[in-house]
This record gives structure tokens, C-alpha cells and sequence, in this order.
């Protein structure tokens, strides 16, 4: 998301010093296919009236600030912004509950108008504004798409944490994007700025503090539609590297694959068994 596009939806939205938060899933699902830009026209005229008392449930417990019902009222896990872990369940929600709702957040959903601020944008579900909270269908949060202060240091925090790590031929990036296991591999792909990614390698159980077996430079990100699933693709001479990325999938997905290609042949998938 760039920087322009954001305070745009801040302004549209009325968040006043929220900070939207650049995840790949929240662009995609927010936004359209290739995760550029919102139609106001795309949303329904009204929310339908079956959605009118779930809307007004989760108004009515923020003009309470009721913590509790608010956290019975989400879809866990509750994906935050890498690398800060996802909320599990309602217990660790109610125990994280002001990283993720400031008082700026819970004014701006307790001073919503369901049928002027909500509204259904076809099988994605239904959104406050121009997306800084999503519901499902059965009225459970399914994203925020804000960062509160504490969660902006908290993030901060977490990637100091990762570079000190790291070996120091790949400590410096703008941003982590994903770390995994597969059956063979440690995998890190890293935000570089300018929207180019970084891939690094370790054979599985080599520390990250060693340096990396494979690096490579210059990928992109390239979305699969818009249900917020994407891949980091990276070239190496004949090799290419897919990192594909799982965020529509069925209960049994895995959190996404590895695939090689030589001169566009497969010649190797892993299954990712572990994401951070």
C-alpha cells in the first residue's frame, strides 16, 4: 500500500492518527484483484437488514467498552501485522486487547452509523468505512486494519530483535515479510524497499545467525486474484522460486508452498509446516 494511498483512506475513513497498517491480505481483501485502489460503487447502497443487530452488537459493546464482548465478538486466529504473532483465542485477546483497540479505534466503531458507515462488499463480508474493521457474514471480526501506537512498538521491538539474529549479510531490510519451515529449508523473505524482495535460505536446523546457503535479490510480489492469497518470485539464471502464500484456503491449508521451477518445469514443492 503506498503511503499516499493510506492517508486517503484515513481522511475517507475519519481515523483521525490510526495508522493502517500494510498487510498483503488487508490489501488484497480491502481492495481489488491487484490490490490498487477501492470503488465506493463496488459496496451495496445499504447493509441489509439480517446484518443490522450484529453491527450494532459490536457499536453497542464499544460505546460500553465491554473488552470481553468485544473479544467473543472476532474470528480467531486474529492476523496482526508480521511479525507480531496472531491472537489465538479470547483469552489472549482480552489479555492483548489494548495493542489493538486504542481509544481512537473503539470512538471510531461506537460512533459509526450502521446503515451510513457499514457496509457488505460481496463475499468478502462487511466493512466499516473504507476497511478498518471487517466482519464475516455471522458478525465476527474477521481483520482490523489499523495499528494502534503500542502495536507500532511492539512491531518495532520485534524486528530489532530479528536483525541482531541474523547474520549481518542480511540484518538490513525495511521490513520482514515472512519467515517458514519446510521439510528441508528455513526460508526468510524480506521487504527491501521499492518493492523489490529479498529470499534467503538455511538448510532446516542451521541457525539464522549463520549465513544464509541462498540469496537471492530483485523479487516482486505478484497477487492471485482477490481473496488476498499471493507469491514472492524470485530468478536465479533458469531457476525461479515461488513462495506462494495461503490466506484463502480451506481448515487443512498449509500456510503456503515452496515451488521451484527450472526453465518453468517444477523440479521441487515443499509444504510449509511451520510460518512465524
Amino acid at each position: 500500500m503506498s503511503h499516499s494511498l493510506s492517508v486517503n483512506i484515513i481522511k475517507s475513513a475519519g481515523l483521525g492518527g490510526i495508522k493502517l497498517i500494510n498487510i498483503a491480505f488487508y490489501a488484497a481483501l480491502i481492495f481489488d484483484t491487484m490490490g490498487l485502489s477501492i470503488n465506493a460503487n463496488a459496496a451495496d447502497e445499504a447493509l441489509p437488514k439480517e446484518y443490522i443487530p450484529l453491527v450494532q452488537g459490536l457499536i453497542d459493546a464499544a460505546k460500553a467498552n465491554d473488552l470481553e464482548a468485544i473479544a467473543k465478538r472476532v474470528a480467531y486466529p486474529l492476523k496482526r501485522e508480521y511479525p507480531i504473532p496472531a491472537i489465538q483465542n479470547t483469552q489472549e485477546m482480552v489479555t492483548r486487547f489494548n495493542q489493538v483497540f486504542d481509544p481512537q479505534l473503539l470512538e471510531l466503531i461506537a460512533n459509526s452509523k450502521v446503515e451510513a458507515d457499514w457496509q457488505t462488499m460481496g463475499w468478502r463480508g462487511i466493512m466499516l468505512g473504507s476497511g478498518v474493521v471487517w466482519l464475516d457474514f455471522g458478525g465476527k471480526i474477521i481483520a482490523i486494519n489499523a495499528q494502534t501506537s503500542t502495536e507500532a512498538a511492539l512491531k518495532a521491538e520485534l524486528i530489532a530483535k530479528q536483525k541482531t539474529a541474523l547474520h549481518a549479510s542480511v540484518s538490513e531490510f525495511v521490513s520482514p515479510e515472512l519467515t517458514w519451515e519446510t521439510a528441508k529449508f528455513t526460508i526468510r523473505v524480506d521487504n527491501m524497499g521499492n518493492s523489490q524482495y529479498r529470499y534467503a535460505a538455511w538448510a532446516k536446523g542451521k541457525p539464522l545467525s549463520e549465513k544464509p546457503d541462498l540469496v537471492l535479490n530483485k523479487g516482486k510480489l505478484v497477487f492471485d486474484g482477490s481473496g488476498g492469497n499471493h507469491s514472492y518470485q524470485f530468478r536465479s539464471g533458469p531457476y525461479q522460486y515461488h513462495c506462494y502464500v495461503t490466506v484463502l484456503g480451506t481448515s487443512d491449508s498449509p500456510p503456503g508452498e515452496l515451488v521451484v521451477y527450472k526453465n518453468d518445469q517444477e523440479i521441487l514443492k515443499q509444504t510449509v509446516i511451520k510460518a512465524d
